[in-house]
């Protein structure tokens, strides 16, 4: 899954925050900050993608992300997917991120993805170029049937802010959690909030589960 770096905070975390814009490590909790590719902080531990939303120049983006993806920090590439939301070509959306996932294979570094609407797609994706690397679909809130479809391809799922208050969602963390325990991660994004309420409120789920 994400392997520890000798950049690591020590002692080893008790948490991993797998995804924020906001939030700083601790003595016990890991925090990836998520850093886009012109401006990126290597300082951090940090992932690094081209985000759907901006592919200005993303010639050049990519090659920083193949540059920093190398860096003892980068413990991730993304996030980085497909927005149908978004006016920007879809064909050139699948283009980029496919650069993205090679990048992701050649280091052997988990990929973040950032996905709406395009889930079929992302699982596409996997099944064509048989990636081998962890895949996580970062901020995930839909239903048990998309959850499903999505881990059974082996692309694990996090849970941001939206599962303390979403009980459908709650149930789809209650009802696949015993079978895929290793592929849920938790994620602050850019709330303001301490990644160890998730934590808790998962664990409040479990204990409840019918």
């Amino acid at each position: 899954m994400f392997k520890k770096n000798s950049n690591t905070p020590s002692p080893t975390p008790l948490y991993l925050d797998l995804h924020s814009h906001t939030q700083y490590s601790t003595a016990d909790t890991l925090v990836i900050r998520n850093q886009y590719p012109l401006t990126a902080d290597p300082t951090l531990p940090f992932s690094v993608g081209i985000h759907p939303w901006f592919l200005d120049n993303w010639q050049t983006q990519l090659e920083a992300v193949a540059t920093l993806a190398s860096h003892p920090n980068c413990w991730a590439i993304g996030e980085c997917g497909i927005d149908k939301n978004t006016s920007t070509p879809q064909l050139l959306q699948q283009q980029i991120f496919t650069e993205q996932i090679a990048i992701a294979e050649a280091l052997q570094k988990p990929l973040i993805i950032h996905c709406v609407k395009a889930y079929s797609e992302v699982i596409a994706l996997r099944q064509r170029t048989h990636a081998r690397q962890l895949w996580v679909l970062h901020g995930f809130r839909k239903n048990l049937a998309t959850a499903q479809a999505l881990l059974s391809h082996g692309i694990a799922l996090s849970f941001g802010a939206a599962l303390l208050r979403d009980p459908k969602l709650q149930q789809v963390f209650q009802t696949l959690y015993p079978h895929y325990r290793n592929y849920f991660f938790f994620e602050t994004d850019d709330a303001e909030l301490n990644v160890k309420t998730l934590y808790q409120f998962a664990e409040h789920l479990k204990a409840t589960q019918k």
